[in-house]
């Protein structure tokens, strides 16, 4: 199981982030977000991680799933309407019906790529909202078949992945979803493998608390795509990295602010109002979830089980409230915990991923019944619902439940 930096705004310089992580073995490469870096700041970093982690997973999202939303005037398009990335432009759906149109964005965002140091060049696509039986759908079928057959005739070997960008809710029909993904596993020009993306209603939800046939859905998606020989990388996974390497998944992808973990079109959508700092949080791997510095002050000396005993621990020092120090400390803490499930070459499998689920209830139960409380966020909520995924996921897949 490969764990990959989802790269944006705040990477830093000195100390940057996704370096640190390289440097401690945490992840294993990173995914870049044009909308939050300048082109010269991509291409130095790629650089450096060439140079100086040689074996890391270097990969670009097009973003170009953000190009149908560019007419509201509002949108937050960043690093993307600066013309450094001369592939990206508004579209519109009817645009797209166009299958000449497709060919011509994917010919512009490939050609793109082929100057970066990436290891793996990443197609672009829409996204596929509310249902896997519709216009965008097609749209997006569309890339995916035309993807191969262009970056044979313009690239030079490096592996091609095909972003497929899906609404949360289209997930949750198990018809359609097992129609689109035959379609899939059918092509005759086949990508090596897919960037697959799974829209939340908003980042401030947790992709666990949507609806248990998601997760359901995610990981079908990764079960069959994998079966038939695709590379699957889940972009802002966080702490499903997991269980979706347990269904078939190669690779997860985190990182440090929550429209970083969950992936969510509000990211792009015209600013709603003001925010609040986020207060420092500690994942914890057998809660299977993320609480605050100090609800970990709080619950550690009586219910030690809640510490990873990992490295990255003593970034939560009790003497200091377990206060992490910096937001470096933070996200290093979270890369080791979730990539410390597994090892880079091994896949956890669904039995992992009930002792997880059963450990995280009995441990929940003895935090339950003490005087401490733990805030909504913190709480497990999200048990019930990975529970009932991974038994829907099992039924689906006609795997032993």
């Amino acid at each position: 199981m490969k764990l990959y930096a989802q790269q944006g705004y705040g990477t830093g310089d000195e100390p940057n982030k996704i370096l640190k992580g390289l440097e401690a073995g945490y992840i294993h490469g990173a995914i870049i977000s044009p909308k939050d870096y300048r082109l010269c700041r991509v291409t130095n970093l790629l650089g450096v991680m060439s140079d100086q982690f040689p074996t890391a997973d270097r990969l670009f999202d097009p973003q170009f799933y953000a190009s149908l939303i560019t007419q509201d005037p509002n949108a937050r398009m960043g690093r993307l309407q600066d013309g450094e990335y001369p592939y990206f432009a508004q579209r519109r759906r009817g645009q797209l019906e166009s299958e000449a149109q497709i060919v011509q964005d994917l010919r512009r965002c490939l050609e793109f790529q082929k100057d970066l140091n990436v290891s793996a060049v990443i197609a672009p696509n829409i996204l596929i909202r509310r249902s896997l039986n519709s216009i965008e759908a097609v749209i997006a079928k569309n890339f995916v078949r035309n993807a191969r057959e262009i970056w044979n005739e313009i690239g030079d070997g490096r592996r091609l992945l095909v972003t497929i960008a899906v609404d949360a809710e289209a997930l949750q029909d198990k018809d359609e979803l097992m129609e689109f993904l035959a379609d899939l596993t059918i092509l005759e020009e086949r990508p090596d493998g897919f960037y697959l993306l799974v829209a939340s209603p908003t980042s401030l939800i947790r992709p666990e608390l949507i609806d248990f046939r998601t997760l359901a859905g995610w990981m079908l998606m990764n079960h069959a795509l994998s079966l038939n020989g695709f590379e699957v990388v889940n972009g802002f996974s966080d702490v499903l990295t997991p269980f979706l390497a347990a269904a078939g998944g190669s690779a997860g992808a985190t990182g440090w602010w929550s429209n970083l973990k969950v992936f969510s079109m509000d990211r792009f959508n015209p600013a709603s109002g003001g925010g609040r700092r986020p207060v420092w949080r500690y994942l914890s791997k057998a809660l299977l979830n993320s609480i605050r510095y100090d609800e970990l002050q709080s619950v550690r000396d009586y219910q030690p089980a809640v510490l990873n005993d990992l490295p990255t621990d003593a970034f939560y020092n009790p003497e200091n409230g377990s206060e992490p120090t910096s937001q470096v400390n933070e996200v290093l803490q979270t890369w080791n915990a979730v990539s410390s499930f597994a090892g880079v070459d091994d896949q956890p499998d669904l039995e992992d991923c009930r002792q997880w689920i059963a450990g995280a209830k009995e441990l929940y139960g003895n935090i339950n019944t003490s005087v401490v409380r733990l805030m909504e966020r913190s709480n497990d909520a999200h048990l019930d619902s990975l529970e009932d995924g991974l038994q829907l996921f099992a039924q689906l897949a006609e795997l032993d439940a």
